[in-house]
């Protein structure tokens, strides 16, 4: 169980630990020991403030929901269309994307939430993070007329949704589908833009 007493900085750094250390190495080969390593203590100051490794990860998530949400897929007020294409890009990642393996590791686990709930918690949290900030921009486009009168949240859904799966064939797998993801969503941001009114 996570030490509720644990100092914001101390964790901050538990969870970039992490995040180096997942990208690295996934979940499956991911040991204390490893992200001891990305870790500015001991592993055994790991042990201090955590019990297991899926709770260091949990961690990690946290953070990743709060900057997702704060900083990546802030809405633009001013231009949600382009605020739209920003988040598309991020979302859809190539394998040279800064976080393409830390995007893999996240897919790797999504497998395993089902049946760990230490893990499928924070990645509830991550993902729901993610659909509400994409939710928020489409919605801000359908206020201001940028965009067709959609239901924003099913916008949004479908969106994440084919971007996560996009993760397996153009980052794991490393398919030769980049320019066709980039074409597929941007003909789909598109399609939502209104008619210009005369």
């Amino acid at each position: 169980m996570t030490s509720p007493d644990m100092d914001p900085d101390a964790r901050e750094s538990v969870a970039v630990a992490v995040q180096r250390a997942l990208a690295q190495h996934g979940y499956e080969r991911l040991t204390t020991a490893k992200i001891a390593e990305e870790y500015e203590n001991s592993e055994a100051g790991l042990y201090y403030y955590f019990d297991t490794k899926d709770e260091m990860i949990a961690a990690f998530l946290d953070r990743a929901a709060d900057y997702l949400s704060e900083d990546l897929l802030g809405v633009d007020a001013d231009d949600p269309e382009a605020a739209l294409r920003d988040a598309c890009d991020f979302l859809f990642r190539t394998p040279e994307h800064d976080y393409a393996g830390i995007a893999v590791a996240i897919m790797e686990l999504l497998s395993h939430a089902p049946y760990n709930e230490t893990l499928r918690a924070p990645l509830l949290e991550l993902e729901t993070a993610c659909l509400d900030a994409l939710t928020d921009i489409v919605a801000a486009g359908v206020e201001q007329g940028v965009f067709r009168p959609v239901e924003p949240r099913a916008t949004a859904a479908f969106l994440l949704a084919a971007a996560d799966g996009s993760t397996g064939m153009a980052v794991a797998l490393e398919m030769d589908v980049n320019d066709d993801l980039r074409q597929g969503w941007t003909a789909y941001v598109d399609s939502l833009v209104a008619e210009p009114t005369d």
